[in-house]
C-alpha cells in the first residue's frame, strides 16, 4: 500500500514539475490549431498556424514549448522534419520573456481549462 501511494506521489510530482516548465501546448487538427494549455503571442500562433495549415496539411500532431535552464525548447509529435525545422525557425525569433508576457486566452474551454486536448477539441467551437 505504502509503495502504491509513494509510486503515484513520484508520478504526480513529475506531472507538476514537467506542467511548471511549460510554456505552451498546441494540438494540431487537419492543419487547424487549438492552443489546450498556456500562452503565446499572436504573432507565434498566426507562424504556426501557417506551418501546419499548407498542404497538404499536418492531420495530427502537437507543438509543446518548455523553459529550459538558459532558453526555451520546442518539441513537436507527428510532424514531419521539414515542418519541425519551419516551427524551431519560427520559434526562435520570440524569446522567452514575449512568451511569459504573453495575455492569457480569453474565452477558454472547460477541456482548455483541464489541459486535456481530446476535451478541448470537443468543446471548441471556435477552431479556425
Amino acid at each position: 500500500m505504502f509503495l502504491a501511494l509513494a509510486i503515484v506521489a513520484a508520478v504526480v510530482a513529475y506531472l507538476w514539475y514537467e506542467r511548471r516548465r511549460e510554456l505552451f501546448l498546441i494540438s494540431v487538427r487537419a492543419g487547424k490549431v487549438l492552443v489546450v494549455r498556456g500562452r503565446l503571442p499572436g504573432t507565434l500562433l498566426s507562424d504556426i498556424k501557417d506551418v501546419v495549415g499548407r498542404e497538404p496539411a499536418v492531420k495530427w500532431g502537437r507543438v509543446r514549448a518548455y523553459k529550459d535552464e538558459s532558453r526555451a525548447r520546442l518539441t513537436t509529435t507527428g510532424i514531419d522534419e521539414f515542418r519541425e525545422q519551419r516551427l524551431r525557425n519560427v520559434f526562435s525569433v520570440h524569446p522567452v520573456s514575449n512568451l511569459v508576457a504573453a495575455p492569457p486566452l480569453t474565452q477558454r474551454s472547460v477541456g482548455q481549462w483541464l489541459g486535456i486536448a481530446w476535451l478541448a477539441w470537443m468543446l471548441d467551437r471556435s477552431v479556425e
